[in-house]
């Protein structure tokens, strides 16, 4: 889940469809995520709920151009964007062996 904010902004439509719609040009057969897909709108609010609660992710409203981080509510999610902290961007890197 962390993997899929950390690059950019994203929304939950973002998230639900990066998890559940296999590409088979990018993901190997054997791709370990596929096995817990399809992912339902509640477990990704549970998580990004967690991923909040730990600092490893934000969630945002844009504000024009600019980004303004705001409570996590998860009966209220349209309109709202995830990313990952600095936190978050680290640990990606760590699991990911970049770091």
């Amino acid at each position: 889940m962390l993997d899929a904010i950390s690059e950019d902004y994203v929304t939950v439509e973002i998230i639900l469809q990066n998890i559940n719609e296999w590409n088979r040009e990018r993901d190997p057969a054997d791709w370990a995520p596929r096995s817990a897909a399809p992912v339902s709108r509640p477990e990704v609010s549970d998580a990004l709920r967690e991923l909040i609660r730990e600092r490893y992710a934000q969630a945002c409203i844009f504000n024009g151009q600019e980004a303004q981080v705001v409570e996590f509510r998860p009966g209220e999610l349209t309109d709202v964007w995830f990313c990952a902290t600095q936190k978050g961007i680290n640990a990606v890197g760590h699991f990911l062996g970049e770091a």
